[in-house]
C-alpha cells in the first residue's frame, strides 16, 4: 500500500494496520468486512487473527459470514478483535457469528449538548489561561508529538500495541483530515491531543502531555478545543479508560467522564476457526480470556 484509501475508514486501511501491526506479523485484507486485521504467529505453531488498534469497524452491511469464511480457508486458529461500538452490526447479528461476544471496555461519549462537570470547567479556564491553544495538521509537529508520546509511554508503563513500532506516527500523520491540537506554554510546546472524524463519529485517538503541561492543566484546554471545533460533527468518542470497564477506568477514565454526557460498551469478539488446533494450544490455559492459549 502507498498511502491512506479516502474511501476507508482509518482503523480498516491496511496502511494504517500495517504500521500498528508488530514486526512478526503482517496485515490481512478480509474484503468482507471492508476492513484490514493483523495476521499473528502463534507460539506452538500457526497463525491466528487480531483486530486493528484501537477498533475494527464492522458496518452494519459487512458480510460477517465471508469475512469467517476467508479467515478459516486460510487455516487461520481464531479471530479476536473490538468492533467500533458506534458503527458496527447489532449485537444480536455479532452473537450468530460470534460464540465469544463478551463486554470489553465503557467508552464515554458527548452526544447532545457539551456540558462538562464543574471541577472540569475551572480546570478548563486554568488551562486556558496558562497554555495557548492551535489545531493544525499532526505533520507540522510531529517530532514534538514523537516526544511526548515516548514520555507517556515510559511514565505509564505502556506496552503491547499502543507501545507504536517506528512508523506508526509518520503514517498518522498522513490520514486524511486527523487533526492535532497542540498547548504551548512561553512557546514550548507542552501537550497534544489527536483526533478525526469518520462515519458520523468524531474520535479522540491520543494525548500526550509532558509534566509541564500536567502542571498547566493543558490536557483540559486542549480536550474543550477539541470538542469545541467537532461540534455538530457527530457523536464524539473520548474512547475508554486504562481498564475494562468505569470502575477500573483509572484516573483516565474519571478526566474523560468530566467531559462526556452519555457512554456505550464495546465488546469482545471471538471465533475458533480450527477448532483442533484451538484445543491443542490451549490445554492447561486458564478459562476466561479468548483466544485461551493467549491468556
Amino acid at each position: 500500500m502507498n498511502g491512506f484509501s479516502t474511501g476507508l475508514h482509518p482503523y480498516a486501511d491496511p496502511f494504517y494496520v500495517e504500521a500498528v501491526t508488530p514486526a512478526d506479523a503482517q496485515s490481512l485484507w478480509v474484503p468482507g468486512w471492508a476492513s484490514a486485521c493483523v495476521k499473528r504467529p502463534v507460539a506452538g505453531g500457526g497463525y491466528d487473527v487480531g483486530g486493528s488498534y484501537p477498533l475494527t469497524p464492522l458496518r452494519t452491511g459487512s458480510d460477517l459470514t465471508a469475512g469467517l469464511a476467508q479467515l478459516q480457508a486460510e487455516g487461520l486458529i481464531s479471530v479476536v478483535l473490538v468492533p467500533d461500538p458506534l458503527v458496527r452490526p447489532p449485537l444480536e447479528t455479532l452473537s450468530r457469528h460470534f460464540a465469544h461476544l463478551v463486554k470489553f471496555k465503557t467508552h464515554l461519549l458527548i452526544d447532545g449538548p457539551y456540558a462538562p462537570s464543574r471541577h472540569h470547567r475551572e480546570r478548563i479556564r486554568r488551562g486556558y489561561r496558562r497554555c495557548a491553544v492551535t489545531q493544525g495538521p499532526l505533520i507540522s509537529g510531529l517530532e514534538d508529538w514523537k516526544r511526548l508520546y515516548a514520555g507517556l509511554v515510559a511514565k505509564r508503563g505502556i506496552t503491547g500495541m499502543a507501545d507504536f513500532r517506528a512508523p506508526y506516527f509518520d503514517r498518522l500523520a498522513a490520514i486524511p483530515g486527523l487533526s492535532a491540537f497542540t498547548a504551548f506554554v512561553e512557546g514550548q510546546i507542552v501537550g497534544m491531543t489527536l483526533w478525526f472524524a469518520r462515519d458520523g463519529v468524531v474520535y479522540n485517538h491520543l494525548t500526550a502531555c509532558d509534566e509541564t503541561g500536567y502542571a498547566n492543566s493543558a490536557a483540559f484546554a486542549l480536550y474543550d478545543a477539541a470538542i469545541t471545533a467537532f461540534a455538530g460533527q457527530g457523536v464524539i468518542n473520548l474512547g475508554g479508560g486504562s481498564g475494562a470497564s468505569g470502575a477500573d477506568g483509572g484516573g483516565l477514565f474519571a478526566f474523560k467522564q468530566g467531559f462526556a454526557n452519555a457512554e456505550i460498551t464495546a465488546h469482545i469478539c471471538g471465533q475458533i476457526l480450527d477448532a483442533e488446533a484451538y484445543a491443542r494450544l490451549s490445554t492447561g490455559k486458564p478459562p476466561g480470556f479468548f483466544p485461551a492459549y493467549r491468556g
